[in-house]
């Protein structure tokens, strides 16, 4: 009985240890978010408000929310827009070295974003672009090799029949695109849209360098700032700012989901 019992004991003994570890933090952020008189300790709350969230989406933090949602929603939208400009040429074109081409600018993305920070500084100096759609245009440049990979790969599932007898019906190529191509490879374009999204959102050292002013600074600088930019650290604010700095991305996952499930599956079109 005892050799039947000790490894199932043990197993949840493990599982409940490896739990605790992993909800700690998660407890620790969310005890101290409501808690008013936070001071950073793992102990509950001797009274409960929302006074941190108020002070997170108030002032010089709602701003910086606001500044993350521009910037964030605007690198999507726009790497999307010119992924499937110029992944659907790729996908339909036989253009000798395509895929050489597309995993030659895989492979320079590779390379660490202070090695093309320079460049893109200076480039954005000369054309009067530092500020926030400078961050935006620089923050699309560099998702553009993933971004042109995975949309070629998803028009590529797209049936040709399909637009060849669209075509034979009189269909334009806009019409075409708008209302085959797109709507079958819409898993993909959500993949993209959401990857987009939460590396923008994400995104530290472009926004610090570009934006230049603190009105235009997002929300990871903001985070940075909170860890004790007066020399003492508010654990309240902390932890309801960082709450609310993971909130946007979990969001965009569950609004995208079910086209996500299908993207990830790597499938473009179902059947």
């Amino acid at each position: 009985m005892m050799d039947e019992t000790g490894p199932s004991r043990l197993t949840a003994i493990a599982l409940a240890f490896m739990a605790v570890i992993w909800i700690s933090p998660f407890s620790w952020l969310i005890l101290n978010a409501f808690n008013p008189l936070s001071t950073g300790q793992l102990e509950l709350p001797k009274a409960v408000g929302l006074d941190n969230f108020g002070l997170a989406i108030s002032g010089n933090a709602g701003r910086q929310f606001l500044n993350s949602m521009f910037i964030a929603a605007g690198t999507a939208t726009l790497s999307v827009v010119v992924g499937i400009a110029a992944a659907y040429p790729l996908s339909r074109l036989k253009i000798p070295g395509r895929n050489t081409f597309l995993w030659t600018l895989v492979l320079l993305r590779m390379l660490p974003s202070a090695g093309v920070l320079v460049p893109l500084y200076f480039s954005a100096q000369r054309l009067g672009l530092l500020n926030q759609f400078g961050v935006i245009i620089a923050l699309t440049v560099l998702n553009l090799p993933f971004t042109l990979l995975l949309l070629k790969n998803f028009f590529d599932t797209v049936p040709i029949e399909l637009e060849e007898a669209a075509y034979v019906e009189g269909a334009s190529l806009f019409q075409i695109v708008t209302r085959i191509v797109l709507p079958m490879s819409r898993a993909g374009i959500a993949v993209v849209w959401f990857f987009s999204f939460t590396g923008a959102w994400n995104e530290f050292l472009l926004p610090l360098i570009f934006a230049r002013v603190q009105d235009a600074f997002p929300m990871s600088v903001g985070l940075y700032a909170a860890f004790g930019e007066q020399g003492a650290i508010n654990y309240g604010f902390l932890t309801a700012f960082s709450i609310i700095y993971a909130a946007p991305a979990v969001g965009v996952y569950f609004l995208l989901r079910r086209n996500m499930n299908t993207g990830f599956a790597g499938v473009g079109v179902k059947g």
